[in-house]
């Protein structure tokens, strides 16, 4: 498994980071703190002995405009986080897709695991207030998917994360990345800008435009959702988004739940 040459200097600053910043609080939460429902993740990690599942099931679909192409499909999308202590974790992601290309009135079927990843997530800072906490994650796509979906070599990414409280009802958070796909040295920027907003203790909601950029093509995508807290280790959500870019229009909407261990079971 090759890794690309510019990211031997990501894993090292990544080395630096979590060896250097330690001036973090205590990352255990009285409620569950979710990566889901949305594209965006937070700064903060489980906290020390925490195991926590993010697990979603999604519909998508996309059309190309230009020549009819045709896509659509499901897909389980499942997170494992573990604490290793209380600001840095490791996650495990793995992703199982189903799919059908229409192209010019053949159709074509794709399935298998289009995702493996490993990875680790550390928290370098803990803010207040408009004072943002500041996170970092970094994955690795391991090259053993299946023959639809295989690609050559790893293939890494990192997000760079930050949050912060712009009033007691709506937060700000982050995303800043870039990632390879395991076939050329070519990476992608990526970026996330999520507002979330409760209604009450139970019940959330959040709005956020995401996408990539690489080359000349810059994309651009929207969702929004819901989430609802059944208890303070487990949280269900519902959400869905919208993209039209080069003349490709796509959408999803995902269902999911998320839960973890409790404190006292550590």
């Amino acid at each position: 498994m090759k890794l690309p040459s510019p990211m031997r200097n990501v894993y090292f600053a990544a080395l630096l980071t979590i060896t250097f910043c330690n001036k973090v609080s205590a990352q255990f939460n009285e409620t569950i703190r979710t990566d889901r429902p949305g594209q965006a993740i937070g700064p903060f990690t489980t906290g020390h002995g925490i195991l926590q599942v993010q697990s979603g099931f999604d519909h998508f679909g996309s059309r190309n405009d230009g020549d009819g192409a045709k896509q659509y499909g499901f897909l389980n999308n499942t997170v494992l986080r573990y604490g290793l202590t209380e600001p840095f974790e490791v996650s495990v992601l793995l992703e199982y897709k189903m799919e059908k290309v229409n192209q010019r009135g053949d159709e074509t079927t794709l399935q298998g695991l289009n995702a493996f990843d490993v990875g680790m997530r550390y928290n370098i800072y803990t803010g207040k207030g408009l004072v943002p906490s500041i996170g970092f994650q970094i994955r690795a796509r391991l090259p053993m998917l299946s023959a639809d979906y295989e690609i050559k070599d790893l293939a890494p990414r990192f997000i760079i994360v930050t949050s912060q409280q712009l009033t007691e009802v709506f937060t700000l958070i982050t995303n800043w990345g870039a990632s390879w796909n395991g076939n050329n040295s070519t990476p992608r920027g990526t970026y996330v800008v999520n507002l979330s907003f409760p209604f009450n203790a139970k019940f959330g909601a959040f709005a956020e435009t995401y996408g990539s950029v690489g080359g000349d093509m810059f994309v651009i995508n929207f969702d929004t959702g819901f989430a609802f807290l059944a208890t303070p280790d487990l949280q269900f959500d519902c959400y869905g988004g919208y993209g039209e870019n080069g003349g490709v229009k796509d959408y999803f909407v995902s269902l999911g739940v998320s839960w973890r261990t409790k404190r006292n079971n550590i």
